[in-house]
């Protein structure tokens, strides 16, 4: 029995006592207790106060170049940032008569780079992951919900407002939440103090809003992507009313000072450039800064943190809430594009900061070349000292008809000459120019509207715009790639918040609409493609061109019967822009709609009967073609009964086009044995 108590000491193992088991069991309580109820207010403010701090503090260089290079975009181009006091200042003259005149640049290649990017028409749509009916059903819904959040959501327009913050500072976030005062109204029966009665509410429905790079502060700016973050604050100026109205806090103001994006309206910077971007800061008074620190989950905190904050106030504080990540975990709902990647850092670079130091020296050529003019016409003049009223020739010499008085005996004034310009200032001022259109990827064609001289020919122009599209497609492909994930992380919260069922209208040509039942499990986050499409280059007139180019061809007409495809003419009238023009069409497209239809019934297996008065050769065509479709070989690996419904009714169609032909054949026989 010693010889096992050595043993046991020898190890540390002691027994337990009941105090043990006291402590423990108080550990377990403990644990499960709520974290999040566990928190004092205090400390949470005091957190997201340092954090926010030292993420400004480690932000400051890249701040300081995106106000740099906005001062450059209005034509402030007299500024340089000062690296001991970490401020933007003006670079000081060094001469009383030295020339400050700006000839910005960079101006119009910035707003011929937003209206290119602008351009875009990106297509958002899913693919089918397999060829089951149900997965090509949800492939359906999942494609008619992106395009209807695209056009309820203006995300064109909402693209628009995001591109000059792009060129501007090189990176700009989208936070994507679910916005349960949004949404068509519901009238919903409930049990109240008087009874049973009504109430009104909101459905529900996706938000989105722009967060430019200023309003944005990552954990570190060394983590490139967003998901390298562990957390990320928002800060954004609210007025305290609304934060009274949307948190129920009372919070003193502050003054604050934002930077705003507004579409100038008398030019800007010295090239006159109209309807520009003019970016301010200004002060704020009334308003408040809201800091909301998004955090993803630890293991102290498993379901992350919602930390919202104003002016020493705690405004709300909670899990994550949104389950936008890969399988539905929880993650930050921000989406990030950037102008220029930066590899290894967070933030984007943009053009501008490449074309700052061509515009600085570009501004300098200009204004030394003025400067030499100016001594060209005003001149200076060598007199002999004490031989001329130096304050009387100084005021009037360089004025016409000066008549100018010296002592006599002594030695004429004689006016200084000056040399011809060194043609050296030509060279060097064509030389900038070149280097503008290379560095920020606009040749001339974009910047001035015009073909660059001794361009004449269209293929020569065609090239040219498609080095323009070259130029700009890292940018543009910046921009699908992060439609491709706000997309995905739309269809994530619509699957997270909508529980019942939703209704989904699709409404075609003539008025025809097709109804969907939706829930969030039939929604497909993880397969969202941007159809690949040319938005860049390709203007209307391009298409049109293709257009005729192809229907000349031939391509289109049908080698069997030697006549233009109808279905296809009709395809073809739409790229023209002229789908309803004077109704050329209006019968076809009348026929095709009825084919769908039937196609649709069919699959469900309910009969339709052709008519005698239907186009019978479209018909045939379109119920052909729906038959090469997974969709319906799907449907007929199922139900193999569809298939002989098909060729029942197709057979009809058939039978009622060879008798419409047959009358035909028989006029020409006739009309040859009288020849």
């Amino acid at each position: 029995m010693s010889l096992v108590r050595g043993i046991i000491d020898t190890l540390g193992i002691r027994r337990r006592t009941n105090t043990d088991s006291n402590e423990h069991a108080l550990q377990q309580n403990q644990a499960q207790l709520n974290p999040y109820e566990m928190v004092d207010a205090d400390s949470l403010v005091q957190h997201v106060q340092n954090e926010f701090k030292r993420r400004e503090s480690e932000r400051l260089p890249y701040e300081l170049q995106w106000r740099l290079n906005i001062a450059f975009i209005e034509g402030n181009q007299y500024l340089d940032i000062n690296p001991v006091a970490q401020t933007v200042e003006e670079i000081p003259k060094y001469y009383w008569w030295q020339e400050r005149e700006v000839f910005n640049h960079i101006a119009p290649n910035i707003e011929t780079r937003i209206a290119r990017l602008t351009k875009m028409r990106p297509i958002l749509k899913a693919r089918p992951g397999s060829n089951e009916r149900d997965d090509l059903r949800r492939t359906k819904i999942t494609s008619q919900l992106l395009k209807t959040i695209y056009y309820d959501q203006k995300v064109q327009d909402k693209i628009a407002d995001i591109i000059p913050w792009l060129e501007a500072v090189g990176t700009v976030l989208v936070k994507n939440f679910w916005d349960p005062n949004a949404g068509p109204f519901l009238e919903i029966d409930e049990i109240n103090e008087n009874g049973r009665g009504k109430r009104i509410i909101r459905e529900g429905d996706l938000g989105i809003l722009i967060c430019p790079a200023p309003e944005i502060y990552p954990d570190s700016s060394l983590h490139q992507e967003i998901e390298h973050c562990k957390s990320i604050i928002h800060a954004k100026i609210y007025h305290i009313d609304d934060i009274k109205e949307i948190w129920g806090v009372e919070v003193a103001p502050e003054t604050s000072a934002v930077l705003r994006l507004a579409q100038s309206i008398t030019g800007q910077g010295g090239m006159g450039i109209n309807s520009g971007y003019q970016y301010t800061t200004q002060y704020v008074s009334d308003c408040a800064l809201v800091k909301e620190y998004w955090e993803v989950p630890t293991k102290k905190w498993p379901q992350g943190r919602l930390i919202i904050v104003a002016n020493g106030k705690l405004l709300h504080f909670g899990p994550n809430p949104y389950r936008v990540g890969r399988d539905g975990t929880i993650a930050l709902p921000f989406s990030k594009v950037v102008c220029i990647k930066r590899p290894g850092c967070f933030w984007g670079k943009t053009v501008t900061e490449r074309l700052i130091p061509i515009q600085r020296r570009y501004n300098a050529l200009r204004n030394r070349k003025a400067e030499f003019l100016n001594s060209c016409s005003i001149g200076g003049w060598f007199v002999e000292e004490g031989s001329v009223d130096i304050d009387e020739w100084e005021k009037n010499a360089g004025s016409p008809g000066f008549i100018g008085e010296f002592k006599p005996g002594s030695t004429p004034p004689k006016r200084i000459e000056n040399g011809n310009l060194p043609p050296q200032f030509e060279y060097e001022e064509q030389t900038l120019l070149q280097e503008f259109s290379i560095l920020s990827g606009v040749s001339e064609i974009s910047r001035q509207s015009k073909a660059p001289p001794g361009v004449k020919s269209g293929v020569a122009m065609s090239l040219a715009l498609e080095q323009d599209e070259t130029r700009l497609s890292a940018t543009a492909q910046n921009i699908e790639e992060f439609l491709v994930e706000c997309a995905s992380q739309w269809l994530r919260i619509y699957k997270q918040f909508v529980s019942g069922y939703r209704v989904l209208k699709a409404v075609g040509k003539n008025n025809i609409v097709d109804v969907y039942e939706w829930t969030g499990s039939d929604l497909k986050a993880e397969d969202v493609i941007i159809e690949p499409i040319s938005a860049l280059s390709e203007s209307p007139a391009q298409r049109r061109q293709m257009v005729f180019d192809l229907a000349t061809s031939g391509l289109f007409i049908d080698p069997d019967t030697g006549r233009f495809d109808k279905a296809a003419r009709t395809k073809l009238l739409e790229t023209l822009e002229m789908g309803d023009w004077e109704d050329i069409d209006s019968s076809e497209e009348l026929h095709i709609s009825k084919a769908e239809r039937e196609n649709r019934m069919m699959s469900e297996l309910n009969f339709a009967l052709p008519a005698p008065y239907d186009d019978h050769e479209l018909h045939i065509r379109m119920h052909n073609e729906y038959r090469l479709t997974v969709e319906f070989e799907s449907i007929a690996q199922q139900i193999p009964q569809i298939q002989e419904l098909f060729d029942y009714h197709v057979g009809i169609h058939a039978s009622y086009f060879r008798s419409m032909l047959t009358p035909m054949v028989e006029g020409e026989e006739q009309s040859n044995n009288a020849e």
